[in-house]
């Protein structure tokens, strides 16, 4: 860790990983709001529709690796400063494209940008804090994608409906032009030759990391988690429908599994910080939400409590995830750990819709079955808790 700052410079740090993620999530989710707007334009159908989507994290299953690699030869304000610029451009792009395929390139440029800001965000936080202020560290960070999700999904459509589709996506890429500036202005990473030489090979200091069980064991469990949330919030308002919601009630219980977070997860950074519970939260959680899609997938009265217990029970997932990395490797370790939590987590974003839609098209839309089958998931994140390192309790 980099011990050579001024204790309130960490704070910096935070707010700008922050705005790194909340970058990250609104220039994912700004387009199913305004898919309409686009379609009048571009022609494309549904499956085209979830192919823009999907195709945003394909990068983070390839790349987190050699983003990893290159920190220990790059400095990571760099990267950082490439990997903004590098969004921008795909948005610029996608905000100027005339056919799909335009579109579609744009998107997968976008989405290599993003991968590097995934990796490096919260790189940032565990260079700066100890384990003394970790938790309420990434409690703040880990607020910053449900929030970006949000302000998505109620801002945009709103947008979409008074200004042109192009123009709110060069709006986004203005404010990652903003970033970029901020960034490039508050954000001081010392040089690879200031930090402790120890920490300095992280490629040698990676040996050994693709055999420590406890990081496979968090990296299931967070690659699980994301399949649940992505295949939820993916078919959920579908469920909700089917059995006489509103279009606008629909969509707003979906959106409790991501706005409880955004208020829970600082306090349960505060939590861990207090009282050094990780594994206990993970567990608690995971049984709420397992819990939760029973009771969904029942049709059981009260189905709006439910939607918020789901999002109560998911909060603490990313939140201790983070936090629990660096109880798991060493410190030189970082760059690389993060990167296989990435790709974890990106094969659960792009699996988990997936999947559940299959089992759908396969069980004739039986949401019962899709459910349980979450439900039995979290049973599976209870079980891999029990492989995570002993001295983290």
């Amino acid at each position: 860790m980099i011990t050579k700052q001024n204790e309130n410079y960490k704070w910096v740090v935070l707010f700008i990983s922050f705005i790194l993620m909340l970058t990250f999530a609104i220039s994912l989710q700004s387009l199913p709001p305004i898919f309409d707007k686009i379609v009048e334009d571009i022609a494309f159908t549904n499956s085209q529709a979830g192919l823009l989507m999907g195709i945003y994290a394909i990068p983070g299953i390839i790349l987190p690796f050699l983003v990893a690699f290159l920190t220990s030869k790059y400095n990571e304000k760099s990267m950082i400063l490439i990997s903004l610029l590098i969004l921008i451009s795909g948005l610029i792009a996608f905000s100027l494209s005339k056919t799909f395929n335009i579109l579609l390139a744009s998107r997968l440029i976008s989405g290599i940008g993003a991968t590097i800001l995934v990796v490096l965000a919260p790189l940032l936080i565990t260079m700066f804090f100890d384990d003394k202020n970790m938790g309420i560290a990434m409690g703040v960070f880990n607020a910053a994608v449900p929030f970006g999700t949000v302000i998505s999904a109620n801002l945009f459509g709103v947008l979409g409906e008074k200004i042109y589709w192009r123009s709110i996506i060069l709006g986004i890429a203005a404010f990652v032009g903003i970033v970029f500036i901020i960034s490039s202005f508050l954000l001081n990473i010392p040089r690879k030759k200031e930090i402790d030489a120890s920490e300095s090979d992280s490629v040698e200091s990676s040996k050994g990391l693709f055999s420590n069980m406890s990081l496979i064991a968090l990296s299931i469990i967070w690659m699980l988690g994301n399949f649940q949330l992505l295949s939820y919030v993916t078919f959920a308002p579908q469920h909700f429908q089917s059995i006489g919601m509103s279009v606008q009630k629909a969509g707003f219980l979906t959106s409790f599994v991501m706005l409880v977070p955004i208020f829970l997860s600082p306090i349960i950074g505060i939590i861990v910080d207090k009282t050094g519970w990780k594994k206990r939260l993970i567990l608690i959680g995971s049984i709420i939400m397992g819990l939760s899609f029973i009771l969904i997938s029942k049709e059981v009265a009260g189905l709006s409590l439910w939607a918020f217990t789901l999002g109560l029970g998911f909060a603490p997932i990313p939140v201790i995830v983070f936090s629990l990395l660096p109880d798991l490797i060493l410190s030189k370790q970082m760059g690389m750990g993060l990167g296989i939590i990435t790709v974890a987590s990106n094969v659960g974003i792009a699996g988990g819709p997936s999947a559940f839609g299959f089992l759908l098209d396969k069980t004739g839309e039986n949401f019962n079955i899709g459910f349980m089958t979450l439900a039995l998931l979290s049973l599976v994140i209870i079980l891999s808790l029990g492989v995570l390192n002993k001295r983290i309790e």
